[in-house]
């Protein structure tokens, strides 16, 4: 334990350590962030429109991916809450700062492990059970985005690989027989019906998958300060 502690601190200085060295660098990693919504709505578009035998499958897996993320996302909060609290490396180890004014929002929540890995991975492997070239695609793309995250220092490279890995195992938990039966099929019956208002509400909802449900979270915190009151108020 003691190697592979080491290890993960090594390869998060390593990364952190080119931090500011370079401004197109520094850059890339960081304006590659919102790419992440026009990537995944661009292969969600192509996938699900694709006129081939498996489109009905295919889009029942498409639609799968909202609970995978909303499983993974469950599963990671409550690892993070049994665990204790990881303090993020840059306030533990402390951090290069990239070559221009930045900031991250980053919830107050243990470093242990990645939300953001958690999620988007579920993403990838629920786009590479239906397309093998994309979702390695959306992967490769996802490895990069989050190796951002050590390199700001947010985040060690064990919280990315914890998150990934959960993120995967929650789109294979998912993407059962009995959840393509009892909840992908039953709510793809509904296209044909209300066209207009099933695709708005998936719109709307997809708007949020990309971003880990972020608008939601901070709605429902919202709710329950208004009840509970706000610390220090």
């Amino acid at each position: 334990m003691d190697f592979l502690a080491g290890l993960d601190v090594t390869i998060y200085r390593a990364l952190n350590g080119l931090c500011g060295t370079s401004h197109t660098l520094d850059r890339l990693f960081y304006h590659s962030e919102p790419l992440r919504g026009v990537l995944f709505m661009g292969i969600f578009g192509l996938l699900w429109f694709r006129q081939d035998k498996a489109q009905t499958r295919t889009q029942e897996t498409l639609i799968l991916t909202i609970p995978a993320v909303v499983l993974a996302l469950f599963l990671n909060r409550a690892i993070s809450m049994l665990l204790p609290f990881r303090m993020r490396p840059m306030y533990a180890l402390g951090a290069n700062s990239p070559s221009f004014a930045w900031a991250f929002d980053l919830e107050h929540w243990s470093s242990f492990p990645s939300d953001n890995a958690s999620y988007l991975f579920a993403i990838a492997a629920s786009i590479w059970l239906i397309s093998r070239s994309w979702g390695t695609l959306f992967g490769i793309f996802r490895a990069f985005v989050l190796a951002g995250r050590v390199y700001l220092g947010i985040h060690y490279p064990s919280d990315i690989l914890a998150g990934a890995l959960l993120g995967i195992a929650s789109a294979l938990i998912v993407n059962r027989a009995v959840m393509h039966r009892r909840v992908a099929a039953p709510l793809l019956t509904l296209e044909p019906l209300i066209p207009s208002y099933f695709y708005g509400l998936l719109f709307f909802i997809l708007a949020e998958v990309v971003t880990g449900f972020m608008n939601t979270r901070r709605l429902a915190v919202a709710v329950v300060h208004m009840f509970t009151g706000y610390p220090g108020a």
